[in-house]
């Protein structure tokens, strides 16, 4: 397997933070540690389109298609409706006390995790507040959404993984401990139904509900993200020890490391990955860079 340099996107003024794309679509949006959103085509062009300014760096993205939306969370809390169209601020909601670190629509509703430890509920339509759902005094770092829909899992730093399952008239709530240290990043493979979990400890684990399948030290430092691909074949990993890994799935084998050492790469802590489509991803990471990969199969 080969992992090509497509296209590098240069621009921001500080750490990039978080990625979004609408997957069809022919741009992608950057948010980074100087408050800028940045909107890039994908057409090989390495110049983006400023599409908003805020005031704090930018952790997570959410995309509304149909209401032509792009939701921000921030490193105050802060949650920022933009249009983008207009390329302009609709609204800034103060959703959490510290920082907004993901977001994911389910259904009618949005969800939010928070620095503040609090998994929030809102209505997509309006955005108004319909829930808080307090576990921890720790915060709530990543957002993985079941593939049935019938709930979430949130990865928090008090290092435990914890299942919300849509009930009524309350949540069913099921948690173990899964780290030694913050959880960071979640994703559920669509195949198998099983989750991958990445941490600080460098660690990246394979459940089925609490049962754990996999436990392999995959990196040398912290594990700031985990992606499938569309088909759920491939899985990407990226890491503050500046690498980009890819992984058969079914396996959990190691097909690939990209680094600094081997080609032209992150020089510094790698922060998320975007699929784009079976052999195509973006990464951003601390070095201002945006790389977009190719792999090519021996």
């Amino acid at each position: 397997m080969k992992v090509l340099t497509k296209n590098k996107f240069i621009g921001h003024k500080d750490a990039i933070f978080s990625l979004g794309i609408d997957i069809g679509e022919d741009v992608f949006y950057s948010g980074a540690g100087d408050g800028y959103i940045v909107e890039w085509k994908l057409d090989g062009s390495a110049d983006g389109r400023l599409l908003c300014r805020v005031n704090r760096p930018v952790y997570c993205f959410c995309i509304l298609k149909e209401m032509g939306l792009l939701l921000a969370g921030t490193a105050s809390g802060n949650l920022h409706v933009i249009d983008l169209k207009k390329s302009i601020e609709l609204k800034n909601i103060e959703a959490h006390s510290l920082g907004l670190y993901d977001m994911k629509v389910s259904g009618n509703k949005l969800i939010t995790a928070g620095g503040d430890g609090l998994v929030k509920i809102w209505n997509l339509d309006n955005l108004e507040l319909l829930q808080n759902l307090n576990y921890s005094d720790k915060s709530a770092r990543v957002i993985a959404l079941k593939e049935d829909m019938s709930g979430f899992t949130i990865g928090y730093s008090d290092c435990f993984i914890r299942e919300f399952i849509w009930a009524e008239p309350a949540f069913r709530i099921e948690e173990f401990k899964a780290h030694e240290n913050s959880v960071f990043a979640l994703a559920y493979n669509k195949q198998t139904r099983n989750l991958l979990s990445g941490g600080r400890d460098a660690m990246l684990k394979q459940w089925n509900k609490a049962n754990l399948i996999n436990d392999i030290p995959a990196h040398n430092y912290h594990i700031n993200d985990i992606k499938f691909n569309p088909s759920a074949s491939l899985l990407a990993t990226v890491s503050m020890d500046k690498t980009l890994k890819i992984w058969d799935s079914t396996t959990l084998n190691l097909l690939k490391v990209v680094d600094r050492f081997k080609q032209e790469a992150h020089t510094n802590s790698v922060n998320k990955i975007i699929w784009l489509n079976e052999n195509e991803l973006i990464t951003c990471g601390d070095d201002k860079l945006i790389f977009q990969w190719e792999i090519i199969e021996n």
